[in-house]
């Protein structure tokens, strides 16, 4: 089975759609066949950023990932063991994980692992960590190893209900929360994408070290120029990226990271705010285990949702929801990691990092033999809500949405590296309203970064970028900001959802077509640029 996920799928389509390069860039010429006018390795090997005429660059992927990125993750010990076999299998499994929960966190904030050894757990009910340093282990994936099986068949649940069901639920209380009283409204007019530094109106109450939220608002002229509904409207929409005061120079201040999208004062400015997270849980994992969810298998249909694929009528298949519909959710967490996980029968997601969450890593995980309706809402596979979070060499089998992004005016950076769908029912893509900083590295699946006609319409995608990726993909220019292809091998034309594109839309950046360049992965080149060669190595070659 591992063998069929992780082979890399070929798109054939009749037609061949070349689209023309952005401006973006043109200026400085292109310095090699396989190198991009926007990023390309310098003299000296370390990469060189080319601003457009506005200054937006594109932003550092790099921080993405457990710990702010090129950090090995952890072994904890284990301090509680559960064997299978015995009754109640979610109880015996629930008082470990909340043995393990009281004891005192060491002094890297780890509790300690609860082991289930090899064999098979039949769970009727969730398992639910609430306390930061508790890791979930078992001793393999495969069918032979740790499975854990979610035994129930649900009835009379409406949608949310159903959207929310999962059988490993890692939650804090909070996410970050703004400290009252200390905000203060971005001064510059303009500061672009990609930029770490700003003024503001007031800087008398900052410092160095101090914890902030950049908030880029938009206003309502800002919608109506993406010509997003109108009653949809709810003042404010902002989007929020978490950052770290790294210099304070007068009323300018310098952060950390990168920003992911442009602030402008004609779109609505933003501001700066202080924040806590005392909510959040933090160095929590799941590792090396199986999840399967029952499920009627005498619900079955032909019927297929809106993705305009008639070559599925007929096809049957397993269509039951009233099972879980997630392996596996974080939320408000930080520096969290799932890696080494199958998930199988799942009706939506096998791994899904939730609103509230910072930091995690999502690695070596597979999702096979989804069973839901084929529409939508169901089978986003991996499904990241949070900000600066990796998703690495993961694949995904017959999911729709496999690699997506999802919740209104999700920040990022967040990076899918090294994935792969075979036998795809839809794009990958960043699907909610008004996703920003996307990138997709080396990824093997139909991506869509594009203006969505549903109702109410949306833009799913400012400043997405697809970096030496393949697959058939559509991309399109939001106003006011960009979205990128470069390196792509693979056809400009979408066969999923056609009735929910609008063409109308000028198309995104498109660059070395056919063509894949260097570095062959823009995510692992900048975190050498940023810490060095051992960081790429420890979380490659784990």
């Amino acid at each position: 089975m591992a063998g069929t996920v992780l082979r890399a799928f070929r798109v054939v389509l009749p037609i061949l759609i070349l689209l023309p390069l952005s401006s973006f860039g043109a200026e400085s010429g292109n310095p090699s066949p396989n190198h991009s006018a926007l990023v390309h390795p310098g003299p000296d090997g370390g990469l060189v950023y080319v601003p457009d005429e506005r200054g937006n660059t594109i932003p550092d992927f790099s921080y993405a990932g457990y710990m702010g990125g090129g950090v090995r993750l952890p072994r904890v010990p284990v301090k509680a063991r559960v064997e299978p076999g015995g009754d109640d299998d979610a109880g015996r499994i629930q008082e470990a994980i909340d043995r393990v929960s009281a004891l005192p966190p060491d002094e890297n904030g780890f509790r300690g692992a609860v082991l289930l050894r090899r064999g098979r757990y039949v769970l009727e009910r969730p398992l639910r960590i609430a306390a930061g340093g508790v890791v979930l282990r078992g001793e393999g994936q495969g069918g032979d190893g740790t499975v854990l099986f979610g035994k129930g068949i649900f009835s009379g649940n409406s949608y949310a209900e159903r959207q929310s069901t999962s059988l490993v639920v890692f939650e804090g209380a909070a996410g970050a929360e703004d400290i009252p009283g200390t905000n203060t409204r971005v001064a510059d007019d303009f500061v672009p994408l990609g930029a770490r530094s700003f003024r503001v109106s007031r800087a008398e109450g900052f410092r160095e070290g101090d914890r902030i939220i950049v908030r880029r608002f938009g206003n309502r002229d800002w919608w109506a120029a993406l010509k997003l509904d109108p009653a949809q409207w709810k003042e404010p929409v902002h989007h929020d990226s978490e950052r770290t005061i790294v210099a304070v120079d007068g009323d300018r201040l310098t952060v950390d990271i990168p920003l992911p999208c442009a602030i402008e004062a004609r779109w609505g400015g933003g501001e700066v705010v202080k924040f806590s997270d005392n909510g959040r849980i933090a160095q929590s994992g799941v590792e090396n285990l199986r999840g399967e969810s029952d499920f009627d298998r005498g619900i079955r249909t032909s019927k297929f949702g809106n993705m305009d694929r008639p070559e599925y009528i007929g096809f049957e298949y397993f269509s039951d929801e009233n099972h879980y519909w997630n392996f596996i959710r974080m939320r408000n967490v930080r520096d969290a990691w799932v890696r080494d996980i199958t998930a199988v029968h799942f009706a939506r997601s096998a791994v899904w990092i939730d609103s509230g969450s910072i930091r995690a890593t999502v690695r070596d995980c597979t999702s096979v033999d989804p069973v839901s309706f084929c529409g939508g809402g169901r089978r986003f596979t991996f499904h990241i809500c949070g900000q600066l979070c990796l998703v690495m060499r993961c694949a995904s089998d017959r999911g729709r949405h496999s690699f997506v992004l999802g919740g209104t005016a999700t920040c990022g950076p967040n990076v899918f590296l090294e994935c792969t769908a075979t036998r795809p029912y839809g794009s990958s893509e960043p699907h909610s309203s008004l996703v920003v900083a996307s990138l997709y590295d080396n990824v093997r699946t139909p991506l869509a970064f594009r203006y969505a006609t549903s109702v109410p319409p949306r833009w799913m995608s400012f400043n997405s970028f697809a970096w030496n990726c393949e697959g058939m993909f559509i991309v399109q220019r939001p106003p006011a900001a960009q979205n990128y292809f470069i390196g792509h091998t693979g056809i400009h034309s979408m066969t999923f959802n056609r009735g929910l594109i609008d063409y109308s839309w000028p198309d995104g950046h498109i660059e070395s077509l056919d063509e894949k360049v260097e570095p062959r992965s823009l995510y692992l080149k900048q975190l050498e640029d940023r810490l060095g060669k051992r960081a790429v190595r420890n979380i490659t070659e784990e």
